[in-house]
């Protein structure tokens, strides 16, 4: 019987990574729209999200049926409730993904207003972020976890500092520049979002490894 379970649960981990996979190919593009000003890609990651959402609600329905099957206990139960949160981080992963696609179609016929040398650093910490973040499921893996959390004040930093920078020295000298400043403040507070949700499960997988609290770093590592 226990066998059945370990095959569901190996089946509800593989779809937690294809899904990982998706998301991780939705940020992908909608920074390339944003950077390359690519209607069209920023239009297919919003039409993507739908699907998202049914994988979303099918591994809600498998992760449930296990609970009801087999009736799991102690750790397992956890694992179980943690791939259920999981599954609802990502997609709102998948939303943020969203969010960042209709600023870029909103300021794609607008001048640009500077390089996204930070809001492209940004993008590349949160793909690894959400890399070590299935890494740290997969394997329960406590190390990869504490690294997803460490990492989240990286992102958090470079969101102020883009935030500061475009009010201070393009907003403020010329209001007209917030037709373009004010989505690009937004969109780096879209991926500082990213890097909460991955920090939301990595804390879960901390509970779930170690039965060490984290959430709000009440507890040291």
């Amino acid at each position: 019987m226990y066998k059945y379970f370990e095959n569901e649960i190996d089946d509800v981990k593989a779809e937690l990574v294809k899904m990982s996979i998706d998301i991780k190919k939705m940020i992908s593009d909608s920074f390339i729209a944003l950077k390359e000003r690519d209607i069209t890609k920023a239009e297919a990651v919003i039409k993507y999200d739908e699907v998202i959402d049914k994988i979303e609600i099918e591994l809600e329905d498998k992760c449930t049926e296990i609970i009801l099957r087999h009736h799991p206990l102690a750790k397992d139960l956890r694992f179980v409730i943690v791939a259920l949160k999981m599954t609802n981080e990502l997609e709102r992963i998948a939303d943020l993904t969203v969010n960042v696609s209709e600023r870029a179609i909103e300021i794609a016929d607008k001048e640009p207003l500077k390089p996204l040398y930070d809001i492209s650093t940004m993008f590349d910490i949160i793909n690894t972020m959400i890399s070590d973040t299935v890494r740290a499921f997969t394997e329960l893996n406590y190390e990869f976890a504490k690294k997803v959390i460490l990492t989240d004040e990286s992102i958090n930093i470079l969101r102020d500092k883009i935030y500061i920078e475009i009010l201070e020295k393009y907003i403020k000298p010329n209001g007209a520049k917030a037709e373009v400043g004010l989505p690009l403040i937004f969109v780096a507070k879209h991926f500082e979002r990213m890097g909460d949700h991955c920090v939301n499960i990595a804390e879960d997988i901390i509970y779930l490894v170690s039965s060490k609290v984290v959430k709000h770093h009440n507890e040291e590592f």
